[in-house]
């Protein structure tokens, strides 16, 4: 007897046609990619990299914003500023618990171990170890509110700008620029010049700056606290 069923015939038409699509499909998705990366925005960067950078952003502002009140009340024992404090936090780490750095900076305020260990310190506090300063959330915004205090205290002539720059690079680079070229004001002088002539501009600056913005839209989302 002959199955007269006609699925045993079109099933696999039926088959073969889904399986262009999805061809189709996944060559019409390789394609946008394609052009993603080779259509830059305003700022020179491939459309899939902005879409990806500015979705961490946001993301970023929530989570930071989320942790506020601690934020709040870690800066308040160090006499700082909560919306810098906050700001470096969106630089560092995005306000996402556990991240490491390529250089071994951990936690929310990416602090490696000996700068958190001095601030340990300075605090009374045991040194910690690495899974503490990479889990411990409050000791890892305590520790790096301290340090950033120990960075103001310790060159008070250094407005918000150039503590971030050392934040990020470290006080001994920093000093050591600014020995070398006159001057803080003259080392970033000297920055502008390379970024006006199409040349990179330092990273730590950069950073500096960025935070700096983030730090205005942290004041601006809490200005009643």
């Amino acid at each position: 007897m002959v199955d007269s069923d006609p699925g045993t015939i079109i099933a696999p038409r039926q088959l073969n046609s889904a399986r262009r699509v999805l061809i189709r499909l996944l060559i019409l998705c390789s394609l946008l990619v394609a052009v993603g990366w080779l259509v830059h925005d305003d700022q020179g960067r491939p459309i899939v990299r902005a879409i990806v950078e500015d979705y961490s952003k946001q993301r970023g502002i929530r989570l930071v914003g989320e942790r506020w009140p601690a934020i709040f009340e870690a800066a308040k024992q160090e006499d700082l500023d909560p919306s810098l404090v906050a700001g470096i936090m969106w630089s560092e780490s995005r306000g996402v618990s556990g991240r490491v750095s390529s250089v071994g900076a951990l936690g929310l305020m990416q602090l490696v171990l000996t700068a958190a260990s001095d601030a340990a310190e300075r605090l009374g506090l045991e040194a910690p170890d690495h899974d503490t300063l990479l889990h411990d959330d409050a000791l890892n915004l305590a520790l790096g509110c301290n340090h950033l205090a120990w960075l103001r205290d310790s060159t008070p002539e250094w407005n918000a700008e150039a503590l971030l720059v050392a934040y990020n690079t470290g006080r001994g680079r920093l000093l050591e620029w600014s020995q070398e070229a006159g001057s803080y004001q003259l080392w970033v002088a000297s920055q502008e010049v390379r970024h006006a002539a199409g040349r990179p501009m330092s990273p730590a600056l950069i950073y500096a700056r960025e935070t700096l913005r983030v730090r205005n839209a942290f004041r601006e989302q809490f200005a009643g606290d």
